[in-house]
């Protein structure tokens, strides 16, 4: 036998684990013997030892084995490489430290606290902290969507974002339209009178919750609809695992959600594979400088407050997008918009850094009145708060 095999038993003492444990993860599908001898013994190899690393690098970052089976087998669908698989396991990595910094700075709120404040901040730290997609939850709630984009009624720009956004999808008479991330549905609720007649719309969100809310943001409009023969379909789902019907789409949206999917590459592959011939994907995004004035503002007024959403966004940027599209589609356009803030009220300024997923409520909830006061001085010297924004679409065929 070559010695670039391994027995169960040296690929045990190798790992620094137990040979019951690499007998485990056989019995589980995660681990298969590479060969068998003639006698029955198991053999593995350099790959056995790769995969090994993955396991047990993902039990360390706490995902159940049903999920690391579910990793593995999508990273193997997308015929990751190893270097690919360590900046995927770098990227878990960061996002543990994230919130395991989340976790030291919430204790030491309550540490900071009244006696009878720390059990309700520990409660609260526990329920933030009991997943892993809990952030994200926060971020997708529909109140906190509603605190964000409360703010940016205060644009420079004459043409809101949705507005903006729904001129340049340019829709016609009976074509079949799909929404990825669809919120609470604003892109259509004030523009179902400019709807072409005969449209299919499908809108889609991965949140239940959200998906309720814009069912009943547009049932005001049904009977309108109707009498246009406009067909508005509603469907839970996800873009980490997005199957779609192949050539089945005129055009579809990604408005402000592309950051927030981890498979993105394999995201894009499926909504390119879904468009009809001659149709378009529409995706917007924000950029490296957008809202820093704010961001500016939080960090001076206390630096504890974790503002995760710049991470959520850091991956599919304005900056970065061009190329992770260029793999997908043939042409790729980008259009920014004009526009910035120019905010008088305090409540809207302190509403949007409430809605921060993560540790902002917490922090708030103690110290919300010095955070009113201070915007309020702010504002009372110069008169309004000048936000920079950085927002832009990316229009793109096959």
């Amino acid at each position: 036998m070559d010695r670039q095999y391994y027995t169960a038993g040296e690929i045990a003492r190798i790992a620094g684990v137990s040979l019951r444990t690499i007998r485990y993860y056989d019995t589980k599908g995660l681990l298969p013997p590479v060969s068998h001898s003639d006698t029955g013994y198991r053999y593995y190899d350099k790959g056995s030892l790769a995969l090994l690393q993955r396991i047990m690098m993902l039990k360390y970052l706490g995902f159940s084995l049903e999920q690391i089976q579910q990793l593995i087998a999508a990273q193997e669908a997308d015929a990751l490489d190893q270097e690919a698989i360590l900046a995927q396991q770098k990227s878990l990595l960061l996002e543990k430290k994230k919130q395991l910094e989340l976790l030291v700075s919430t204790i030491e709120l309550a540490q900071h606290s009244a006696r009878e404040d720390k059990w309700q901040v520990l409660v609260r730290c526990l329920n933030l902290l009991t997943s892993d997609e809990k952030v994200l939850e926060q971020y997708q709630n529909p109140e906190n969507l509603k605190r964000r984009i409360n703010i940016h009624n205060y644009s420079t720009s004459s043409q809101g974002w949705m507005e903006w956004v729904y001129e340049r999808l340019a829709l016609r008479t009976g074509e079949t339209v799909l929404e990825l991330g669809c919120g609470t549905g604003l892109l259509w609720t004030e523009r179902t009178h400019l709807l072409p007649e005969g449209l299919h719309l499908i809108l889609t969100d991965r949140s239940e919750e959200m998906l309720e809310q814009t069912r009943r943001n547009l049932a005001p409009f049904e009977h309108e609809m109707a009498a246009r023969q406009i067909r508005v379909e509603y469907r839970v789902l996800d873009a980490n695992t997005l199957e779609l019907p192949p050539a089945s789409y005129d055009r579809i949206i990604a408005n402000h959600m592309l950051y927030h999917v981890e498979r993105r590459d394999a995201c894009l592959a499926a909504i390119a594979r879904a468009l009809k011939p001659e149709g378009t994907f529409y995706c917007s995004t924000v950029g490296d400088t957008h809202m820093e004035e704010l961001h500016q503002l939080v960090i001076d007024f206390d630096p504890r407050i974790e503002m995760p959403f710049q991470n959520l966004t850091g991956a599919f940027h304005l900056e970065n997008a061009t190329p992770q599209l260029a793999r997908h589609f043939a042409h790729v356009e980008r259009q920014d918009q004009d526009n910035d803030l120019i905010v008088d009220d305090p409540q809207a300024i302190y509403d949007y850094i409430y809605s921060f997923p993560g540790n902002a409520s917490l922090i708030l909830e103690q110290r919300g009145r010095e955070l009113l006061t201070a915007i309020q001085d702010k504002l009372n010297c110069e008169g309004a708060m000048f936000i920079r924004k950085s927002t832009g679409m990316f229009i793109c065929r096959r």
